[in-house]
């Protein structure tokens, strides 16, 4: 096993136990996920009921006799920057319903996609004047709907895994375990600070100049750190890396 993959296998299994921990500790009872190193390049992936590399539903606690599942599945590396950071590459949150489950909305996360925004949310229902709309630009999907790709905050301010199962428990559909609340939120905030961890190795300048008006004093790297760090943010192409810019190749609307 390579050396990125070493580093890589054990932020994997974590964030699987701790994917299973969640489900199981609010909204499910007996949800299985895993993870496992792909076998081609230092990639992973964690998904729920995995078989092979593809993740199939867990039910969870419904308190209607309709069956209620949810399907997760992420794809996984190192940081480009630094190489110890679990990052995600892309992820798939589905909502479904039913036995055989249909898909009711599903989440969608692309890191670097060309065309739609990184993080969007797609829902799987019918809008008669939407169709006539988008049958008139010469769209005939009969899942019109489902087609849109509607954004929700971008890498770095998209919606957690926890925000749609508050949702599902605060609208009555499922039956949580006692506590959800509290692992819900230790999670979350889990998720979040990882979040503005990686929005302020970004964006450096920014942190700085509100933490010094904050009162903060921010001492400078030594000058090899300085460059290094430089190097790094200003990435391959010499332009600076920010990860909420617009991806090279997307069309402009």
């Amino acid at each position: 096993m390579s050396k990125a993959k070493d580093a890589l296998f054990p932020q994997t299994e974590r964030f699987a136990e701790r994917l299973q921990t969640l489900l199981n500790r609010t909204v499910c009872d007996f949800a299985k996920v895993d993870g496992r190193i792909l076998p081609i390049g230092s990639q992973s992936i964690v998904g729920t009921n995995l078989e092979d590399f593809t993740s199939r539903p867990v039910q969870l606690r419904s308190l209607a006799d309709t069956p209620l599942w949810l399907d997760v599945s992420a794809y996984l590396m190192l940081d480009k920057d630094e190489g110890q950071f679990l990052t995600v590459r892309s992820s798939v949150c589905a909502l479904l319903v039913g036995d055989p489950p249909e898909d009711v909305l599903h989440y969608d996360y692309q890191r670097e996609k060309e065309r739609y925004t990184e993080a969007h949310v797609q829902v799987h229902a019918r809008h008669t004047a939407l169709e006539q709309l988008l049958g008139e630009l010469g769209r005939k999907e009969v899942d019109a709907l489902a087609k849109i790709h509607l954004p929700v905050g971008g890498r770095r301010f998209r919606p957690a895994l926890e925000d749609l199962l508050e949702c599902l428990i605060d609208e009555g559909v499922v039956e949580p375990h006692d506590g959800w609340y509290e692992e819900l939120q230790k999670s979350r905030l889990e998720y979040r600070f990882k979040q503005v961890a990686a929005a302020v190795r970004k964006n450096q300048g920014t942190a700085i100049r509100e933490l010094e008006r904050l009162g903060y004093t921010v001492a400078a790297p030594t000058e090899g750190r300085r460059k290094a760090i430089i190097r790094r943010l200003l990435g391959p192409s010499g332009s600076p890396a920010n990860d909420d810019s617009r991806p090279k190749g997307r069309p402009r609307r």
